[in-house]
């Protein structure tokens, strides 16, 4: 099942981020955040070959839950797909540099 999930920071920086695909795509389209040092926060799915940015072909993006854009963290993952998890707070905001992004509960879910 997939989700839509917000991020913010206290600097101001929002967003919305798809996690996960549905039934009928999950295996060619499954979305999941990563950092791209051009582009910032970005969807990327991870059914891709080679995983990439999707907005500038980077293949140097780096996923949500690694370091170094996110502190290790044991509790409840704020945001799950698979084999990859992120921490709720402690992750790196694109637009302020700290690691202050958050990643919201998700809001909608489909299948």
């Amino acid at each position: 099942m997939g989700q839509i999930q917000s991020v913010s920071c206290a600097c101001g920086f929002s967003s919305t981020i798809t996690v996960g695909g549905g039934m009928r795509d999950f295996k060619t389209n499954a979305p999941f955040p990563h950092y791209c040092k051009t582009c910032g926060l970005v969807n990327v799915n991870m059914q891709a070959d080679p995983i990439a940015c999707p907005t500038c072909q980077s293949q140097e993006v780096i996923a949500y839950g690694q370091p170094p854009i996110s502190l290790p963290n044991e509790g409840r993952p704020g945001v799950e797909w698979g084999g990859y998890k992120a921490p709720r707070t402690g992750n790196l905001c694109p637009k302020c540099k700290e690691m202050t992004l958050e990643f919201e509960p998700a809001t909608i879910m489909f299948d």
